[in-house]
């Protein structure tokens, strides 16, 4: 540790009113930047595969970008978005096209792509 900030610290004044500044710039100086953009796109992409597959990508994508690999976690912990089915009200995946329980077939809600509202 002492080694290390000896590196740190070497060329620097510390009498020198931006020495906080300066020391934060050599610590920057020491990150591999394309290194974090590339593993940053890799984790976005994971979570959007993700949130492909159990019908949140938005979601899954804004964690994945905020929290890396523990988004990932965070989507399984999660649970998939569902919709109530309108004569026996059992929750049923988003992409269900007849109830799961009783068969009856699920209305859309309405939204941009419905013209009837």
């Amino acid at each position: 540790m002492d080694a290390w900030l000896q590196k740190l610290l070497e060329g620097l004044d510390p009498q020198a009113p931006d020495l906080s500044w300066q020391i934060f710039l050599r610590l920057m100086g020491w990150v591999d930047w394309w290194l974090l953009f590339w593993l940053s796109l890799l984790f976005i992409a994971v979570g959007g595969v993700i949130g492909w597959a159990r019908g949140s990508f938005w979601r899954d994508v804004g964690l994945a970008a905020a929290l890396g690999p523990l988004g990932w976690v965070m989507s399984f912990l999660l649970p998939p978005p569902s919709r109530p089915c309108a004569a026996c009200r059992k929750l049923n995946p988003v992409s269900a096209l007849r109830c799961m329980r009783c068969g009856a077939v699920l209305r859309t809600p309405p939204g941009p792509s419905n013209p009837s509202t």
